[in-house]
């Protein structure tokens, strides 16, 4: 490869950077306030059933408490989905942009433990398999974010280690359930990282409007 070639190669790959930056900044705002809205309602509704439940009586099916959380994910996903969506048809571009390919094969690798945790958990759903779930689901959900910080504006990159960091003292600080009858704790811990952390992240975002130095030359 001549050095021109180089080069060319190289404008390609940060104008396919810069692209994914953007699509972050302008997408993961409003996708993280309806996500962390929808998380902090799920965590109400849970909570509120078991509350509504005759004292002795057995709280939510752990099947069922994952496959609420795995709908939810859905949800959001095809929500964001939109949203890349017309932001694309905006400006002319694919959906699967080189940019977006860029960032799957970031993410990818960091799925397969979680996949693989969720299946293991439907075929062994026990009250303390809930809580390894969710601290794999929160870890990994901070691993991925992290594997595109690279291309992505810092602000998400922090959202990533909040993330992984919570995840890493729900597996060393497991909360005893002996204080914790209900089993509730995982269900609080999907609400204050999905739900709070996402939407303290969508209000940061849309309240500095100013990228900072890093994320000018962190390419954005």
């Amino acid at each position: 490869m001549n050095d021109r070639a180089r080069a060319e190669e190289h404008l390609r790959v940060i104008r396919s950077l810069m692209e994914r930056a953007t699509i972050y900044r302008a997408i993961s705002a409003p996708t993280a306030l309806i996500g962390g809205l929808l998380a902090v309602a799920t965590t109400f509704v849970i909570w509120w059933f078991d509350r509504s439940q005759a004292p002795g009586a057995p709280g939510l099916d752990n099947r069922l408490f994952a496959e609420i959380w795995l709908a939810i994910l859905a949800v959001v996903l095809a929500i964001n989905t939109f949203f890349v969506r017309q932001e694309a048809l905006r400006d002319g571009r694919v959906l699967l942009s080189s940019g977006a390919r860029l960032a799957l094969r970031a993410i990818a690798p960091c799925l397969l433990i979680p996949a693989a945790t969720t299946i293991w958990y439907f075929r062994n759903a026990e009250p303390i398999d809930q809580e390894i779930l969710v601290a794999v689901w929160i870890a990994f959900y901070g691993l991925c974010l992290l594997a595109t910080a690279l291309f992505a504006p810092r602000s998400l990159v922090l959202l990533g280690w909040a993330f992984l960091l919570s995840g890493l003292l729900l597996i060393f600080w497991p909360k005893s359930f002996g204080a914790d009858p209900r089993g509730l704790y995982p269900n609080f811990a999907m609400g204050a990282t999905f739900g709070l952390y996402h939407l303290v992240y969508a209000v940061c975002v849309w309240a500095s409007r100013q990228p900072d130095a890093r994320e000018i030359l962190a390419p954005e």
